[in-house]
């Protein structure tokens, strides 16, 4: 039962309440220790009533508990001499579990005693999963009793090697930094990042109301120290900003958002007239044939123009397989249920255009020679759309001749089902044909978020130099497949662990728009990651070479020397 439990949380900040709050929750006996009786209060005001929660200044009850855990904020000498502080009055084997992020437990053990470990995560709001880190010297029997509590609490233990940043919650603060950088270099808003990731991704939350959650200031020196001692990215400005102005984040009212009564929704230009109907998309590969479906189905008049009779054949036979397929039965029963589809090489049709999106092969050469031809024969005003997914809009659209028409339509695969897509309109586009694109989306029953031209726009910006990281922690030997996705799904609260994700995009994939996103030194982006550039060359491609990816490459890397010393 867990009331034959008692923890002694010491610090009662921002993670230590929270993890007050959780496990008298669960029904453990909570004895909440801290010195500020400012903080004292504010753990008061927010006790619950049937929780089993004892608030004081002193560390007596540390001699009966069965779990200590310090949860003082990061800076080394003060956990020390916190650690210090309890080690004379624990009880021999007790665990004593620290909150530290980036210090490591060597650091900290010799003031603590012998029976240390660190309890790794991002924020203990809804705590369900944690990583654990064990001490040098800490004994199989608190290891134990440390699992025994943890688990009464509803909390599952993951266990990683003391590494600073450990591996979910360094992963996931290096992409929440990344998130920062944007905001701060004014590339996008945080409603508009947010709303990327929550949509790309799967997101329950979108990284800068993380940071909301974390706290901005706790968030800012977690990132510096991470940045000085595993090489991580300086800390985004924008944390110096906003912690300046008294914006901490949830904890006071306003962060990256506001919390509490809605700031009022945003406005949007409306477009001057209607989008118009008849729409072309050129190209036959599966983001063609996905935005021609979407467009299909939102009622535009579509028209699918490939390069040859037998890409358009087969672009329009899967088509009108993804129609039929999911049509209602009034749909079935009346043929014209669907607004009107074409596939075909009759260039013609560019000449009465309302819409043209471009879905062809990511080459640069080709897309400009497309423009070109687009410039020249589409109707004045038509709306002229790269779906580009990793190269400059500009330079895409630039043969066009028309700045103001033009801009980024960037759907995600696969198109008809991914609700989000990123507009990305130029220092020419216009207005017009902004809200004429947003319209155009919005019919399709997308919803839309705007950034500048930048290679891997809001999603793939952030998402790919995950990746790359996650694969370095993996080339170290820091961890296996298993458990850094295990420990990203369940600490991190991934949809996806970061192996797995890899394997669904493709290596072969994740390599060019790695390359892309580091040669704009805009993105301050790290070079491919070696073990990136292995996969490739070998072909372990994931999901699209069947039985060789990440995980079968690894485990045959693994494997060789013994192999060869056999």
């Amino acid at each position: 039962m867990s009331e034959q439990f008692t923890v002694v949380v010491v610090g009662l900040g921002g993670a230590g309440l929270a993890l007050v709050r959780h496990l008298a929750g669960a029904g453990l006996h909570v004895v909440g220790v801290d010195d500020d009786p400012g903080a004292l209060e504010r753990a008061r005001r927010q006790d619950r009533p049937g929780h089993r929660v004892r608030l004081t200044r002193s560390l007596e009850d540390v001699a009966r508990a069965d779990l200590v855990v310090e949860a003082v904020p990061e800076p080394a000498a003060l956990k020390r001499r916190v650690l210090a502080a309890i080690r004379p009055h624990l009880a021999p084997g007790t665990p004593v579990a620290t909150t530290a992020l980036t210090t490591p437990l060597t650091a900290l053990e010799e003031a603590a005693g012998a029976d240390l470990f660190a309890l790794r995560f991002l924020h203990a709001e809804g705590l369900g999963a944690v990583e654990v880190a064990r001490g040098p010297h800490a004994g199989e029997g608190a290891a134990e009793r440390l699992e025994e509590v943890l688990t009464a609490a509803g909390i599952t233990a993951h266990r990683v090697l003391d590494r600073p940043g450990s591996l979910a919650p360094g992963l996931l603060l290096g992409l929440l930094n990344r998130a920062a950088w944007m905001v701060h270099d004014g590339y996008a808003t945080a409603e508009d990042v947010d709303t990327a990731l929550r949509l790309g991704c799967g997101w329950e939350q979108g990284p800068l109301a993380v940071l909301d959650a974390i706290g901005l200031d706790t968030a800012r020196d977690l990132l510096s120290r991470l940045a000085r001692d595993d090489g991580h990215g300086e800390p985004a400005p924008v944390f110096d900003e906003l912690i300046a102005a008294g914006a901490l984040g949830r904890k006071s009212g306003r962060g990256f958002h506001v919390h509490g009564p809605a700031s009022g929704a945003r406005r949007s230009v409306q477009p001057t007239a209607p989008p118009g109907c008849r729409v072309v998309v050129v190209g036959s590969g599966t983001m063609a044939t996905g935005i021609a479906e979407c467009f299909v189905r939102g009622g535009f008049a579509t028209t699918l123009l490939a390069r040859s009779e037998d890409s358009a054949r087969a672009a329009a036979e899967r088509v009108e397989f993804a129609l039929g397929r999911t049509a209602t039965a009034a749909e079935q029963e009346e043929p014209g249920g669907h607004a009107a589809f074409t596939a075909g090489t009759d260039r013609s049709v560019l000449g009465g255009a309302d819409i043209v999106v471009e879905a062809v092969v990511e080459d640069l050469a080709v897309k400009r020679r497309l423009f070109a031809e687009l410039g020249a024969v589409c109707p004045p005003h038509a709306l002229l759309a790269t779906s580009t997914s990793s190269l400059s809009v500009a330079e895409c659209t630039e043969p066009a001749g028309r700045p103001a028409d033009v801009l980024g339509l960037h759907f995600f695969n696969p198109a008809p089902l991914m609700r989000l897509v990123e507009l990305v309109p130029l220092a020419g586009t216009s207005e017009h044909t902004l809200a004429r694109a947003r319209a155009v989306a919005e019919r399709l029953g997308k919803q839309t978020v705007t950034c500048g031209d930048r290679a891997g726009f809001i999603v793939n910006a952030l998402l790919f130099p995950y990746l790359n990281q996650a694969l370095e922690l993996l080339d170290a030997d820091e961890t296996t497949t298993a458990a850094l996705d295990a420990a990203v799904k369940s600490v991190g609260g991934q949809p996806l662990g970061p192996v797995r994700l890899l394997d669904t995009v493709g290596a072969d994939v994740a390599l060019e728009v790695q390359r892309r996103l580091q040669g704009d030194p805009r993105l301050r982006a790290p070079r491919p990651a070696a073990l990136l550039r292995e996969l490739v060359e070998a072909g372990h491609l994931g999901r699209k070479t069947p039985g060789r990816g990440t995980r079968t490459y690894l485990a045959a890397r693994a494997a060789a020397p013994v192999a060869a010393a056999a």
